[in-house]
């Protein structure tokens, strides 16, 4: 593992040369069409591309959906999946259907598994429907600053005229790592869950940054086939804290250098 990092980080280094500069090394390095890297305490812009440019960002919009259904608050409140919530892919719980969960359960499935149908069935509960939650979300997103993103629905699915950019998700993503609720279940490895039918298992964390690194602390990743493979990273090192908002990421192993990348950050090395 830590041969590994060095070699990446030897690589960098060696592209920064070849490439004419510390920017273009990491964009080389990280591969991936939006790219935003900001120190959490100053709000310096350490790193961009393209970060204002319209994208989808797949499962990244859950953390909004998050921030909106804990602003609603009486998150001990029951609600039951149904089978309409659970006609989604790829990512669901286990034997959902007819299930009864408190609106804090689902949120943790929603961003500890990155569950679609616990997005649908918050969506469906806090709002009626998909698409009076999208607009929810779209408002609350104003709010946060973040103005160049309108929202359809809860799980980010592909839909048309839906979009945000790594600046705006940048501001949501701060947003969500202030809230404690959010923070502490996106840096959740496990989460113990029960079926609906009263078995027992656990929801392993969507996020293999956070499995692989002790200094990642969150956020969120997604994929579609639109989006590409998408993040939303903290990384606390040094008495630092970086973020990071990565869009139509490349390759599906993208974050493995975007941690490299976040480490020399984090150490005043880039």
């Amino acid at each position: 593992m830590f041969c590994g990092l060095l070699l990446l980080v030897a690589q960098l280094f060696t592209c920064r040369a070849a490439a004419g500069g510390a920017g273009a090394a990491q964009a080389s390095l990280i591969g991936a069409d939006s790219i935003l890297i900001v120190d959490g305490e100053t709000g310096k812009v350490l790193f961009e591309k393209e970060a204002n440019r319209p994208r989808e960002v797949a499962s990244l919009q859950k953390l909004l959906a998050a921030l909106v259904i804990i602003e609603a608050g009486d998150l001990d409140k029951p609600v039951t999946v149904t089978a309409q919530d659970a006609s989604c892919q790829p990512t669901k719980l286990p034997n959902s259907v007819g299930g009864t969960y408190t609106r804090r359960e689902l949120l943790g499935a929603m961003l500890v598994l990155s569950a679609n149908d616990a997005a649908r069935a918050l969506a469906r509960d806090n709002s009626g429907s998909e698409a009076a939650f999208g607009a929810k979300m779209t408002l609350m997103a104003r709010r946060l600053g973040a103005k160049s993103s309108v929202f359809k629905n809860s799980a980010g699915f592909s839909a048309g005229g839906q979009y945000s950019t790594a600046g705006d998700m940048m501001k949501i993503a701060m947003a969500a790592y202030r809230d404690p609720i959010i923070r502490e279940m996106c840096s959740t490895e496990n989460l113990a869950w029960r079926e609906a039918d009263g078995g027992r298992t656990s929801l392993r964390n969507s996020n293999r940054m956070l499995h692989r690194h002790p200094n990642c602390r969150g956020l969120k990743v997604g994929y579609t086939g639109a989006a590409g493979h998408c993040t939303a990273a903290v990384w606390e090192e040094n008495g630092r804290r970086i973020f990071a908002t990565v869009l139509h990421g490349h390759k599906e192993m993208f974050w493995l250098q975007l941690a490299v990348v976040m480490k020399l950050h984090a150490h005043g090395l880039l």
